[in-house]
């Protein structure tokens, strides 16, 4: 017993050593500040990282400078405060959300499948692709059918109008320049300045549509953002179906419903609003 106890903190000094000859300060800084960040999702200023952290303001304000050049953390320009990216939180966790968004939101979507008959989705994004998080299957035997993790492009999907549309704006430009604007289909939209009339639309009605833009011939959805405690688009709530069972003239009474339980769902994500949604 002595004999192995020895073994392990020889082991454990060694281990030790090595880690003090070969660390790297500045990248143990970086690692520092995401911590920091994963643990405060109401986000930090600048000088209350450098504060928390101990660290000098220069360093921090270098650190800060390349983690959102990178797109690792996003500042929100009113406040000040810095949090964590989509794009980090995708590294580590297919879910894509600090809050555990699938989980709060199953019920959600199940009710929205219940009171629509049709497929639902929980979308989000990660830089200019949309990602499928989760969805519940339709009632119906004929259904639309998509694997959790596939890609979208945000220019001809109503996730990712939804999402989009109500992004800060310096985030929503930078990702809009690095869209490219493919035609998938006759009704898709390839014009920069004609996507950006329809986010404009979105903003006024508060969903965003596919009219049969994607590679899906046939294929409608309407999609409501979903937003967390910081007002942040973090995903997107989206009903699809085929055009035939969810026509056009079917769009507003289909939209209520999605805006309905995103809203409630936001709230359920620490998103404040006057009062509870009904």
């Amino acid at each position: 017993m002595k004999l192995a106890t020895q073994r392990t903190t020889d082991a454990a000094t060694t281990e030790l050593a090595s880690y003090r000859r070969y660390r790297v300060p500045s990248l143990e800084r970086v690692l520092l500040v995401l911590e920091t960040l994963a643990r405060t999702p109401q986000g930090l200023t600048l000088m209350e990282l450098a504060g928390d952290l101990k660290i000098p303001k220069a360093g921090a304000f270098r650190i800060i400078t390349t983690l959102l050049h990178h797109n690792y953390i996003q500042r929100n320009d009113t406040t000040g405060k810095i949090t964590l990216s989509r794009k980090i939180m995708a590294l580590g966790n297919s879910t894509i959300c600090q809050y555990n968004m699938i989980e709060e939101a199953l019920p959600f979507m199940r009710s929205l499948r219940d009171e629509t008959g049709e497929t639902v989705q929980l979308n989000t994004h990660i830089g200019p692709e949309g990602v499928v998080l989760e969805q519940v299957p339709s009632i119906h035997e004929i259904r639309i059918v998509v694997d959790p993790g596939t890609r979208f492009g945000l220019h001809c999907s109503a996730p990712g109008k939804a999402i989009l549309a109500f992004l800060p704006d310096k985030e929503r430009e930078q990702i809009i320049s690095e869209m490219s604007f493919p035609r998938r289909s006759p009704t898709t939209i390839t014009d920069r300045k004609e996507f950006y009339r329809e986010l404009e639309q979105v903003r006024k009605t508060g969903y965003g549509t596919d009219r049969a833009e994607g590679i899906v011939v046939g294929l409608h959805c309407i999609s409501s953002p979903v937003f967390d405690r910081n007002i942040y688009p973090v995903g997107a709530l989206t009903v699809t179906a085929p055009a035939a069972r969810m026509p056009l003239k079917a769009f507003p009474k289909v939209a209520a419903s999605v805006m309905k339980h995103a809203s409630q769902l936001s709230f359920k994500l620490g998103y404040k609003v006057l009062s509870k949604p009904s």
